[in-house]
This record gives structure tokens, sequence and C-alpha cells, in this order.
């Protein structure tokens, strides 16, 4: 199966593109700079990787990247990029909906026009889910299990993106709205005390 994640240099997106590699997809992963499409490519292993902000031509350059359809979309993102992504979906894609960050910072609903995607999801007979990770708490243990166990044989790989200082938390917040980090972005506060 093709599997297709937007928001990909991130901490959630990093994750997603991994696991669907260890289950034997194929990954194509959407990022916003060439430092985060090759840390995919060449770190993370995924098959394919395209700056979203570089690209003249998404549907294009997606069609290259994903010849047999999309058969799973992983959505962090949805605007323009999502409107891409479906027009490839295949019968029976799932497409599990995380994020919709292109939308956060839209000032009004008019900023936020895109194409209806029932048409695309009923002649595919595509299944597509919104979902907040709360949802699957009672399934904590199991995921929390299986992830330590590839991070341990280094099958799941990760990067952090440290800020450092207190005073500095709103800068690295509204750095993860212009795509800042890579990975996981956290803060360090203080040194820890290990006297």
């Amino acid at each position: 199966e093709t599997v297709v994640v937007s928001g990909a240099a991130g901490a959630v997106g990093s994750a997603v593109g991994q696991i669907a590699k260890i289950k034997g997809a194929r990954v194509v992963g959407i990022a916003g700079s060439d430092e985060k499409t090759a840390y995919l490519k060449e770190k993370l292993g995924f098959d394919e990787a395209i700056n979203y902000k570089t690209t003249e031509n998404i549907a294009s350059a997606l069609e290259q990247a994903c010849p047999d359809g999309v058969d799973v979309y992983f959505d962090n993102v949805g605007g323009t990029i999502s409107d891409a992504v479906f027009t490839l979906i295949n019968k029976f894609a799932r497409i599990p909906v995380c994020g919709a960050i292109s939308s956060y910072n839209v000032k009004s609903t008019e900023d936020d026009m895109g194409p209806r995607v029932q048409t695309a999801l009923i002649k595919s007979s595509a299944l597509m889910k919104g979902f907040v990770v709360n949802d699957y708490r009672d399934r904590f243990p199991e995921g929390t299990k299986q992830l330590a166990e590839w991070v341990k044989s280094g099958q799941l790989q990760y990067e952090e993106t440290i800020t450092e200082g207190f005073e500095r938390i709103p800068e690295a917040f509204l750095g993860l709205f212009e795509g800042k980090n890579l990975g996981k972005q956290l803060i360090k506060v203080a040194d820890s005390d290990n006297a």
C-alpha cells in the first residue's frame, strides 16, 4: 500500500511514516523544507518526500510519487495539500484526520475554502475519520510497549527541536505554525539538578 503523510517531519508525522515503513508500506512524506525532506528520505527511510513550499505543482508531484494512487492518507494539515491528495485516493482508502494546521490561523471561513471531498470519497468508497489521541487511551499500554520496542531496536527514529528558556515558550509555540521545528518541539527551562 502507499501511505502519504502530510506534516511528515513533525513528531506525529515522522512516527506515522516510520510505522508505515515497518509495516511494509511505500511512504511519501510532505514537509516544508529541503532539510526536512532530506531527513525524511535519508534518515527515516521514506520512499519519497515532497517540499510543498518549493514544488510548483503539488498535484503533479504527488502523481509522480504515488503512481499506484494513495491507500492511506494521514492528514495533519488539510488545505490545498489535502485537496491534491484526495484526487489520488484509491478504492477503499483510509484517511485518518489528525490535524488541519493550514486552517488554524485563518481569519474567516472564506479564507479556508476548497474542493468538497464527498464525490471523491463516494467514488473510492474511502473512509475518512477524525480523531484525537485520547480516543485510544484504553490502548496506550499496548502502543507504548510497541513504540518502545521499535525505538530500542532502532526501527523508530526521532528528532527533537529544543528551545532554551522559559521566556521563549511563546516563540517556540508560534514556530510550530511556521514549521520551524523538526520532530518534537521541546522547551528546556532549566538544567536538571542531579546533585
